[in-house]
């Protein structure tokens, strides 16, 4: 199967697990080791300024930059999501477009220029070797190309019909579509 890495995950609505109903989930690696994303839509639930103490970071609730939930998988590590006008020692290239950095450093160094759109996201979602593949062939994800407008320009409620626009769908038109396969 095709790789889905780098791109975006889907989740279908028949995908009834709490941690990935209607997430849209950025990829960064698919292969034959199995796979790896972020959820992108999941809010941190709490104040940006009791992460921020935790860290010992100066980096105020209304200041850029937010905080996501991003799996299930080692919630007390972080990615920080952002575009390609910063490069860290850590950086990880995303495609084009996207770029992701887990050090501290680069975590101060976004929180400083105060104008880089990022996401800090909290833990992961991982698959093992032919997980991902098993559950695509049984319709629980749709693969998308990645869209930078979509991950720092559309708030987290609204992401996931979002996501399904680019694509050309709406969510009436996957339970139309899961309702004739019934």
């Amino acid at each position: 199967m095709k790789s889905t890495a780098p791109g975006l995950l889907i989740a279908m609505p028949t995908l009834q697990d709490p941690n990935f109903t209607e997430t849209v989930v950025l990829m960064l690696e698919h292969n034959a080791e199995g796979a790896v994303g972020l959820v992108l839509n999941r809010p941190y639930p709490g104040k940006r300024s009791l992460i921020s103490a935790g860290l010992g970071l100066e980096w105020s609730d209304d200041a850029p930059g937010s905080i996501r939930m991003g799996g299930p998988v080692r919630v007390q590590a972080g990615c920080i999501v952002h575009l390609p006008t910063h490069e860290f020692d850590d950086t990880q290239v995303v495609g084009d477009t996207l770029h992701v950095s887990t050090s501290r450093e680069a975590l101060e160094g976004l929180i400083a220029t105060g104008q880089t759109p990022f996401q800090l996201v909290l833990g992961y979602a991982g698959w093992g070797p032919g997980q991902l593949e098993w559950e695509m062939t049984q319709g629980t994800w749709l693969s998308a190309p990645l869209s930078p407008n979509l991950i720092f320009d559309v708030e987290p409620k609204k992401m996931y019909d979002a996501a399904l626009a680019t694509m050309g769908i709406s969510r009436h038109d996957l339970a139309v579509t899961n309702t004739a396969v019934n």
